[in-house]
C-alpha cells in the first residue's frame, strides 16, 4: 500500500466513529426539523495540486444536471495529470491524535477512501460536499514519481452556502478557508487563542503537508494562509465560539439556513431616494447585518466588504432581485437608500477591536414576470494582513405578486406524503408597546406541524396521526403502509415496528401546537341541540339550520355552560389552501381558521374543575406558509406567519421560519 501523508514522528488520525448504515424512522423525525437548506447559487473554484498528497478544502459543492451530488472519482479528475487515491473523513470535522505509523490513517473507521485502482478494494462512492477537506494523491499519466512538483489546476463549480463552522475543540481539525491575497497566519488567527509560532514537532498547532515529502510541517505566524489548501489545527477549549472563520464574526436573521432570505414580501420598510425625497416612498424588506470584532483591545481595525459575484452588472437579471444598503434619515424617521456599488465591493464596515457595527440592507423586488423566486451570490470579505478572508452569501427573495410559473417548481404529485415541520417563531405582535408592532422575540419558541399532501397535490394540517401497515398472510407479499387519522381503523391495520416480544406497532405523529376545530355540522347535532340553535338563530323550521347557522351559535361567546348533548367530535384533518413548491403558499383559507370554540376542549380559557371558567372566548388561528427553496425533494423551507383573534383585544400576529421534510410518501390518509 502506498504510503500516506507522514511525518518522520508525527501523523494525524482520525477517531471519528462511522455512522450506522440503518437509522431508525424515529431518530429521523427528530433529527430532520433542523436540517438547514443548501443554496442553489453557484460558485466557482480553483484549486492547485502538485504532484503527490495534497490537501485541499472545498468550497463549493460541484453537482450533475439534476442537481444532484457528485462522487469524488467524478470530481477529481483532469486531462494533465491522473488523480489515483483519496482519503475522506466520515463527517463534517474530525478529531485527531498522533501516531508514528504512517499507514495507520486510513486504516481506521473514521476515514472513507477512494482509488482509482479497482484491485485496491477501496470504495469509489465518496460523496462530494462544500466546507470540507479531502486528501488527494496526484500522479503522472504514465505513474512516473514527480513528487512535490506543480501538476496543474482543477477548475470546479458547484453550490455554496453561508459557512459558520463547527470545530471540535480540544483536538485537531482539519479545516481550510476562503482567502483572497496573501494574508499571514498571525493576522488570521492572533485573537483565536492558537498560538502558531509555537514549538516544532509534535506541539505545532497548525500543520501543512508538504506534497514533496507527504510530511505535516508545521505552520509560522508569518507563512501565508493559501485559499483551497487544507491544515491540521489543534482547537483550544479556550476557543471563541463553536468555529472560527477569522478576527471578525457575521451574524443575521436565519444564519443557519446558509442564506440571507427576505421572505415573500413586498416588505414593509418604507425607504426613500435621497436625490428625490418628494418621490413617493418605496416597500423594502429589510434585514440587519452585524459585524463583531473578536480582536482584543489595542488589537488592529479590520475592513468588512460586500461584494456581488452572481448575476454580474452586465446581465439584465442583476437588476431583478435590487440589494441595497440603507441608513436613517437624520433627524427624521425615515430610510433612505446609500449611493454603494456592489459589483466593485462596498465597504459595509471598519470594526474597532472588541466591537460591533450592524449595518441595515433591503431589497426590492423589481421583477414583474417569470419565475417568482431570486437568488443573488455575494461574498463577504474580512481584511487581514496582506489580504482578506471570506465567506458567500447567498441572498434570496420571492415576489408574492407572481404566481409560480409552468416548471419553476416541481408538480404538486410529487410533493406527497406527509411532511414534518419545525415552526421557530422569532417575532410576535406586542401588547405593551403602542400601535402594537410586531417586534423580535426577546427568545425563540419552537412548535411542530404535520402537513399531508395528497397524490392531488390537497394539502391537509395533520395534528394526530399513525403510520401503520395492512396485513398479510404471505412473505411473498408486502404490506402497503397507511397513515392513520380514524383510530378506529386500528384494528384492521397491523404496526410498522417489531418490538422484542414479537408486538407489532405504529409510530405516533402527533403535535400538542395544533389542534382542529369541533365538527358541528347539522349532521352530528341532536334533535334537541339543533331546536336551541333555530330558537336562538330566530329559525321557525329545525330542520332548515344550517352548518353556518351552529357555527354562530357556538361562536357568539355567550355560553355561559356547557350544552350537556354537545358533541365532543373533532375534525381529523383540516383542508389547505394552495399547494407546496418553490414560491406557492400553504394556509388556513381566509373563511376556514383553526376555530376553538367556547367549550373546545383545548380552549385556553375554559378551567376543567373552575366552576365559573366552564366556558371560554372563541378563539381562532390563521396562518400561511410561503415557501422559498426547495433545496431536496424531501425539503421545504420557508417562512411561517399566523394571526391568533380572540386572546386579546386586537390580533395577535406572529411570524418566524420553517423547515419540512418528508417522512413518508403515504398519499392517502384512513
Amino acid at each position: 500500500m502506498e504510503a500516506i501523508p507522514s511525518q518522520a514522528n508525527l501523523h494525524l488520525m482520525s477517531y471519528f466513529f462511522r455512522r450506522p448504515r440503518v437509522v431508525l424512522l424515529l431518530q429521523v423525525l427528530l433529527v430532520a426539523w433542523f436540517a438547514g437548506p443548501v443554496a442553489a447559487v453557484e460558485a466557482d473554484q480553483t484549486l492547485k495540486l502538485n504532484y503527490g498528497w495534497n490537501a485541499v478544502w472545498l468550497e463549493v459543492e460541484p453537482t450533475d444536471a439534476s442537481g444532484g451530488s457528485l462522487t469524488c472519482d467524478q470530481v477529481f479528475r483532469a486531462d494533465g495529470f491522473r488523480i489515483d487515491r483519496i482519503a475522506s473523513q466520515v463527517g463534517s470535522i474530525g478529531t485527531a491524535e498522533f501516531t508514528s505509523n504512517p499507514e495507520s490513517l486510513f486504516n481506521q473507521g473514521g476515514w472513507d477512501v477512494w482509488a482509482s485502482d479497482p484491485a485496491s478494494g477501496e470504495t469509489a462512492s465518496i460523496a462530494v460536499r462544500a466546507n470540507h477537506a479531502y486528501l488527494v494523491h496526484v500522479t503522472t499519466l504514465d505513474g512516473a514519481v514527480q513528487d512535490g512538483a506543480a501538476a496543474g489546476t482543477l477548475s470546479l463549480r458547484g453550490k455554496v452556502a453561508w459557512n459558520r463552522p463547527a470545530w471540535n475543540k480540544g483536538s485537531f481539525n482539519l479545516v481550510g478557508f476562503g482567502v483572497q491575497g496573501v494574508p499571514t497566519f498571525s493576522s488570521m488567527f492572533a485573537a483565536s487563542g492558537i498560538v502558531v509560532d509555537g514549538p516544532i514537532g509534535a506541539a505545532a498547532n497548525v500543520q501543512r503537508l508538504n506534497s514533496a515529502t507527504g510530511a505535516w510541517e508545521a505552520v509560522k505566524g508569518a507563512d501565508l494562509l493559501e485559499s483551497g489548501r487544507a491544515y491540521w489545527i489543534n482547537v483550544p477549549y479556550t476557543l471563541s465560539g463553536n468555529g472560527w472563520a477569522g478576527p471578525v464574526e457575521m451574524d443575521f436573521p436565519g444564519a443557519v439556513s446558509g442564506s440571507l432570505g427576505f421572505g415573500s414580501g413586498p416588505g414593509s420598510l418604507e425607504v426613500v431616494n435621497p436625490a428625490n425625497p418628494a418621490e413617493t416612498p418605496v416597500l423594502m424588506s429589510a434585514a440587519e447585518l452585524t459585524f463583531s470584532s473578536l480582536e482584543a483591545s489595542g488589537g488592529p481595525q479590520h475592513q468588512v466588504t460586500l461584494t456581488r459575484l452572481a448575476p454580474t452588472g452586465s446581465d439584465p437579471a442583476a437588476s431583478d432581485l435590487q440589494f441595497f444598503a440603507l441608513q436613517p434619515v437624520p433627524l427624521e424617521l425615515k430610510w433612505q437608500t446609500q449611493s454603494v456599488d456592489f459589483t466593485a465591493g462596498w465597504l459595509a464596515a471598519s470594526v474597532n477591536p472588541a466591537s460591533s457595527r450592524s449595518i441595515t440592507v433591503g431589497v426590492k423586488r423589481n421583477w414583474s414576470s417569470g419565475l417568482n423566486f431570486r437568488e443573488h451570490l455575494y461574498r463577504v470579505s474580512v481584511s487581514l494582513s496582506g489580504g482578506s478572508v471570506y465567506r458567500w452569501l447567498p441572498v434570496r427573495a420571492i415576489n408574492a405578486d407572481l404566481s409560480p410559473t409552468p416548471g419553476s417548481t416541481a408538480p404538486a404529485s410529487q410533493f406527497t406524503g406527509l411532511w414534518a415541520g419545525q415552526i421557530i417563531l422569532s417575532s410576535v405582535t406586542s401588547l405593551g408597546t403602542a400601535g402594537s408592532p410586531v417586534q423580535a422575540t426577546a427568545s425563540e419558541l419552537p412548535m411542530q406541524i404535520f402537513i399531508h399532501v395528497d397524490s392531488a397535490g390537497q394539502a391537509r394540517l395533520v395534528p394526530r396521526s399513525i403510520l401503520m401497515q395492512t396485513k398479510t398472510a404471505s412473505p411473498d407479499i408486502a404490506p402497503t403502509q397507511v397513515l392513520v387519522v380514524d383510530e378506529t381503523r386500528l384494528p384492521y391495520l397491523e404496526g410498522v415496528q417489531q418490538r422484542a416480544d414479537g408486538t407489532r406497532v405504529g409510530l405516533r405523529l402527533e403535535t400538542v401546537a395544533f389542534d382542529l376545530p369541533r365538527d358541528l355540522s347539522v349532521a352530528h347535532l341532536s334533535t334537541s341541540l339543533r331546536s336551541k340553535v333555530a330558537t336562538a338563530q330566530g329559525i321557525a323550521n329545525p330542520a332548515e339550520v344550517t352548518d353556518g347557522d351552529v357555527l354562530a351559535y357556538f361562536t357568539l361567546g355567550s355560553r355561559t355552560s356547557r350544552p350537556p348533548d354537545l358533541p365532543e367530535t373533532y375534525y381529523l384533518s383540516w383542508p389547505l389552501d394552495g399547494q407546496p413548491g418553490v414560491g406557492r403558499t400553504v394556509g388556513t383559507g381566509a373563511s376556514s381558521p383553526l376555530t376553538l370554540d367556547a367549550f373546545h376542549r383545548s380552549n385556553p380559557f375554559r378551567h376543567a374543575f373552575h366552576p365559573q371558567h366552564g366556558a371560554g372566548y372563541p378563539v381562532s388561528r390563521s396562518f400561511s406558509i410561503t415557501f422559498d427553496a426547495a433545496p431536496d425533494p424531501t425539503i421545504l423551507t420557508g417562512t411561517y406567519q399566523e394571526t391568533t383573534r380572540g386572546l386579546a383585544r386586537q390580533d395577535i400576529v406572529s411570524k418566524g421560519g420553517i423547515s419540512l421534510r418528508r417522512i413518508t410518501t403515504v398519499d392517502t390518509l384512513q
